[in-house]
């Protein structure tokens, strides 16, 4: 019997080597989408490739505040491992911000800082220095004087505010320049065309415009092209090499110069992964940038081809290995279950036969007066009542978590995923997720209240949220609920 229970250890042991490694699990927080955005996006995933346990997840706040707040607050609810975030707003975002980070997840600032001391690192460029050289640029190429209009980024940006204090500080060195107006914008080509629209009902005398980012200096350029102004020269910053980017407009004298202002997103990934392994860090990274204008303009745009090209190959080696190591995994998977119900059933047979030995022994032995214990009671209902109970009783608490649950059950968060696991084939969180969900479907089909306000008395962070998962689990909209 002994060597039987020796050899169902080794078989355990063997599963836990055969299981996948923890995954650590990064929530990645946009303020908005756009062109620049979506390359930073791609090259975490590919930076993501050179180890095999990290899942990504991103959200884009489309440039609203309150958005980005209700995500972070979402990210910091699935206790994330690790939290990577572009802020909107300095001011606004900082609060939920030092939330994450005061809850122990590491936060990595990315292009964009808050009003706080309270992230794990920093990784951008300087735009102070952006704003101050761009301004350098701008006024030599002016020699000196002219009119100039500025079209900024989104009010409240430390990207926007940094880039305004750099500009407007070294063009202040020419006093024969003019600065007509500093117009506010929001990142958006239609938000540049806007500004210049209003800047042209007061004044047409403009030789150049200093766009924040290249989509701001394009729509300027849009709008002033169509009333037939076309002698004056527009600057930007970002040079994204992508078709309709910066390097494009470049070259086709769209642009006079631009400034890179690089994603890296593969360097960010590596920076996580430093911090998630524990390993030594620099706090803040800075990354190094330069003017593009026509000289280097059809090299970045070459540069950039064989990037992509590499980039592409190395997509397409991944998903194959991704798909032959899942195939080794599920042949591994089916010869350690296999060696497992042999196991079991030995020590079925085992116990039967011992048990048989048992019975034999009761019965020849009558003098003995042997009673066999009676079967121990099973605590495992009662144990899942308690747990359910307490689920119900909390369903509208937001911050209601697997650790408050472990608190009232008297056992810790991992001691309670175990025995939750072994007993419903599922985690803590899935089934608080689906209780919230569950109540949210009966207050839909049973009361008059907004799909908001179930959505808050359910426990969840964001209405959208509530929705996304509501659809996962149903397969229909909570609209199409109360609908029907």
């Amino acid at each position: 019997m002994k060597k039987v229970v020796l050899l169902f250890i080794a078989a355990i042991l063997f599963v836990g080597c055969a299981e996948e490694q923890k995954k650590w699990r990064i929530g990645v927080s946009q303020c908005s989408e756009d062109i620049w955005r979506d390359k930073l996006n791609r090259e975490l995933v590919i930076g993501g490739y050179v180890s095999d346990n990290v899942t990504l997840e991103f959200l884009s706040a489309e440039d609203n505040d309150q958005r980005q707040i209700e995500q972070i607050r979402h990210f910091i609810n699935e206790r994330v491992d690790l939290l990577i975030v572009a802020p909107n707003s300095a001011e606004k975002l900082t609060a939920v911000i030092d939330s994450a980070y005061d809850c122990g997840i590491p936060v990595i600032l990315f292009d964009r800082n808050t009003n706080s001391n309270k992230y794990t690192a920093f990784m951008g460029a300087d735009n102070y220095l952006v704003g101050k050289t761009m301004g350098q640029l701008i006024a030599t190429q002016m020699g000196g004087k002219g009119t100039l209009v500025e079209i900024t980024g989104l009010k409240g940006s430390s990207a926007a505010i940094d880039r305004h204090r750099g500009f407007t500080e070294s063009i202040a060195a020419f006093p024969e320049i003019r600065l007509i107006s500093s117009e506010l914008g929001d990142w958006t080509q239609e938000s540049g065309e806007k500004a210049m629209n209003d800047v042209l009902s007061r004044e047409t005398a403009i030789d150049c415009v200093f766009g924040h980012n290249d989509r701001l200096a394009l729509g300027a350029r849009k709008v002033a092209m169509a009333r037939g102004i076309n002698n004056i020269r527009y600057y930007g910053v970002d040079a994204l090499p992508s078709p309709g980017g910066g390097v494009e407009a470049v070259k086709n004298d769209n642009l006079v110069a631009t400034y890179i202002y690089p994603t890296q997103g593969v360097e960010l990934m590596r920076l996580a992964l430093k911090i998630l392994q524990g390993e030594k860090y620099e706090r803040t990274n800075l990354v190094q940038s330069a003017i593009v204008d026509k000289t280097n303009a059809d090299l970045m745009l070459l540069q950039d081809k064989e990037l992509q090209r590499s980039s592409s190959d190395l997509e397409t080696v991944y998903a194959k290995l991704d798909v032959y190591f899942s195939q080794v995994n599920l042949q591994q998977k089916i010869i350690v279950a296999c060696i497992i119900v042999i196991i079991i059933i030995i020590i079925l047979a085992v116990l039967a036969y011992r048990f048989y030995l048992a019975k034999v022994i009761v019965n020849e032995e009558v003098a003995k007066d042997v009673v066999a214990p009676a079967d121990t009671p099973t605590h495992e209902s009662p144990f899942l009542e308690r747990f359910r109970s307490i689920l119900q009783q909390n369903l509208s608490d937001a911050d209601f978590n697997v650790e408050r649950i472990g608190e009232e059950m008297g056992m810790s968060r991992v001691q309670l995923y175990r025995k939750i696991k072994s007993l419903t084939g599922t985690t803590p969180v899935e089934l608080l997720r689906k209780a919230r969900l569950a109540r949210g479907k009966q207050m839909l089909e049973t009361t008059d209240k907004s799909v908001s306000e179930i959505a808050y008395d359910t426990g969840f962070s964001a209405p959208s949220y509530f929705a996304k998962c509501f659809k996962d689990e149903y397969g229909v909209s909570p609209g199409e609920i109360r609908n029907n």
